[in-house]
């Protein structure tokens, strides 16, 4: 059990191995950045993504061929310049974050967007479906 323990590498002891591990994860989580929630009824979706921080202006909507598409720029602000040493540690990074969801059946002419309190609210009212929809008859 000892021996295991001693042959064990974790990275607790050697703090460049932490630092590297570390400098790697907001990237590996960038993906899941865009928290969203979707709800349907009988008539609409409404879907709901976080946001905090990200101004409308860079926030981007899209509906084509079925498939809401949602791409959000986010630039931070980094001052290196720092005269008093006073910064420990800066965190903050820039990237484009999207998703794609696929909605059938909508209006995209009425498709209506909000932003407020951190949160992107799209509201896309349902067609009805095309009778037949995806049925060729032969002739």
């Amino acid at each position: 059990m000892a021996n295991a323990l001693m042959n064990r590498n974790d990275g607790m002891l050697d703090p460049f191995d932490r630092m590297v591990r570390n400098f790697w994860t907001p990237f590996e989580t960038m993906t899941e950045t865009l928290k969203t929630d979707i709800n349907e009824t009988d008539d609409q979706y409404q879907v709901k993504v976080d946001v905090p921080g990200i101004d409308k202006k860079d926030v981007k909507l899209a509906y084509r061929d079925n498939v809401l598409a949602i791409k959000v720029q986010k630039d931070s602000f980094v001052d290196h310049e720092d005269q008093k040493q006073n910064v420990v540690m800066n965190e903050r990074h820039s990237g484009t974050l999207q998703r794609s969801y696929m909605l059938p059946n909508v209006a995209a002419d009425k498709i209506t967007a909000t932003q407020a309190d951190g949160v992107l609210t799209i509201t896309l009212p349902k067609t009805a479906p095309a009778k037949n929809a995806g049925q060729i008859e032969i002739q």
